[in-house]
């Protein structure tokens, strides 16, 4: 018997590995690719406020009220060459409006409009030991509201690191067939 649960065996049931997984951003590079330099990503988070409360008597009544999804943080390694990601991170920011002031004539802003479509669309999959889905997140939208282009360090011999950090309205969770798990 596995340690995860009566019944199972590693044979026909492995358990989720925080491991194995992809990111794929639209907006990031040529059309929808899967980000293989992506070092790691959060999956979402659901708060649900409890900050609504009714005093009876001598009692005190709480009660949920509205949900907000928190921010996704993720880290990429930069590769350079032509999959350059901190030119192609440049580029959904300007496509989401910003231009550097290089001239009084700018007046043009970024908009929530604009940012999700210079994103279009993340998707965060968790794979099984063979490489398929088990799980996909489907973040709705996105808009990138944090870069963080790393730090440089002669005492430091690894890869460039990119913080990335995706604000985002809410998520959907799909099956391995891509089926929602809790919209019909």
């Amino acid at each position: 018997m596995a340690f995860w649960g009566q019944g199972m065996d590693s044979a026909s049931t492995d358990p989720k590995r925080k491991f194995r997984f992809k990111v794929e951003i639209n907006g990031l590079g040529d059309g929808a690719i899967g980000v293989w330099y992506a070092k790691s990503c959060g999956k979402p988070t659901i708060n649900v406020s409890s900050d609504t409360e009714h005093k009876y008597l001598g009692h005190t009544f709480k009660f949920p009220g509205s949900v907000t999804w928190d921010d996704i943080e993720v880290t990429l390694v930069d590769p350079g060459g032509d999959d350059d990601a901190a030119t192609s991170l440049l580029a959904i920011v300007e496509a989401a409006g910003y231009q550097f002031p290089k001239d009084k004539n700018v007046v043009q802003t970024i908009s929530k409009g604009k940012a999700v479509e210079g994103i279009q669309k993340v998707h965060i999959y968790q794979l099984d030991g063979d490489g398929n889905t088990t799980e996909r997140w489907d973040l709705h939208n996105p808009f990138i509201s944090k870069i963080s282009f790393g730090e440089l360090d002669y005492g430091d011999d690894g890869l460039t690191e990119l913080g990335l950090t995706i604000t985002y309205d809410w998520a959907e969770l799909s099956d391995a067939t891509g089926n929602s798990l809790y919209f019909n």
